[in-house]
């Protein structure tokens, strides 16, 4: 029973992408930002140097979240100008791109 229990943590902690690609739940850098809607916007940075990216709406009840893996410039887009500087340059630090602000 408490093998059983265990098991269902370990799974209940990983993250499934919509790919079917499944991620541990260790990540170098984990950034949530809200919009102007009110709106959460999540990013996980693996230690591979990827990012997955999730959104939630608040307002709406839903127990299911997708998550995507998208590339460096899609985070980019969708995260520098709602990060401060310090923020930024955590999730975005192995780029060769400077940390600018739109």
């Amino acid at each position: 029973m408490e093998n059983n229990l265990h098991r269902q943590q370990e799974q209940a902690a990983r993250l499934q992408t919509e790919c079917g690609r499944t991620f541990s739940n260790v990540f170098r850098a984990i950034k949530l930002v809200r919009d102007e809607k009110h709106n959460f916007h999540i990013i996980y940075k693996t230690y591979q140097n990827e990012f997955i990216y999730t959104f939630c709406d608040p307002f709406q009840e839903s127990d299911v979240n997708l998550y995507q893996v998208i590339s460096e410039q899609e985070a980019r887009n969708i995260f520098l100008p709602r990060l401060s500087t310090e923020n930024a340059l955590e999730l975005f630090s192995g780029s060769a791109q400077p940390i600018s602000r739109i």
